[in-house]
This record gives C-alpha cells, sequence and structure tokens, in this order.
C-alpha cells in the first residue's frame, strides 16, 4: 500500500489534491483533518540530542529486525 500525505488549501469549502502519475487506481480512500495552523513541526534541538546519545548508547542485542516485527505483527 502507497500513501500520500499533503497538506492543501481549503476555498470556498473545496479541496483540489493532484495525484502522481503513477496512481493507478480506480478508487481512494480520503481522510480529512483541519491543520492547525499554530502547530509546530520542529523537533527542539536538544530532544534530537537526546535521541542521538540513546542511539550511541543502544546496544545491538537489544533491536529486532523488521523482517522479524512485520511477520509477527503485519
Amino acid at each position: 500500500m502507497n500513501a500520500i500525505r499533503q497538506i492543501v488549501e481549503v476555498k470556498d469549502h473545496k479541496l483540489n489534491i493532484e495525484l502522481p502519475e503513477n496512481f493507478d487506481s480506480e478508487y481512494a480512500e480520503v481522510i480529512i483533518f483541519a491543520k492547525d495552523e499554530s502547530f509546530d513541526f520542529e523537533i527542539p534541538e536538544e530532544e534530537k540530542e537526546l535521541m542521538r546519545e540513546r542511539v550511541r548508547n543502544a546496544k545491538p542485542e537489544n533491536f529486532v529486525a523488521w523482517r522479524d516485527v512485520r511477520g509477527k505483527y503485519l
């Protein structure tokens, strides 16, 4: 399954969504959420550094291969 995520402008209660050339499905499921314009997607630098530190200090034996997770849960 491929997913496309776009933030589009609403004009006169209408949306205009352009799909890529390779989108060859006859139907598409559309889910619409209002976008909070004040929402900031930026992650603070200290949180980024915390995550980098956790990855640096991680033990390889604590990681699980994606194919194993996918096989078990998907």
